[in-house]
């Protein structure tokens, strides 16, 4: 039973991070283990009523830079 509930967790907690990772928003409400979105990465108004992911920054980790990348190549697809 207990490690039943051990493994529900754990499966929250990753499906959690990977929720983080895959929408970005500048203010969380609790820290993440893998990947820290900050409001710098924004730009600093809202277009259409949503933030916008930046399309580079100097400082990122090779996770952040893929997650642009992939963010920039769908937001291109949904424009067409």
């Amino acid at each position: 039973m207990i490690i039943n509930f051990y493994i529900v967790l754990t499966l929250i907690s990753i499906t959690d991070e990977i929720w983080n990772i895959k929408h970005p928003r500048p203010y969380s409400f609790k820290s993440y283990k893998f990947l820290q979105w900050e409001e710098k990465d924004f730009y600093s108004q809202k277009i259409n009523g949503q933030w916008v992911l930046r399309k580079y920054r100097k400082t990122d980790s090779p996770l952040k830079k893929q997650v642009r990348k992939k963010y920039w190549t769908k937001r291109r697809k949904i424009k067409k």
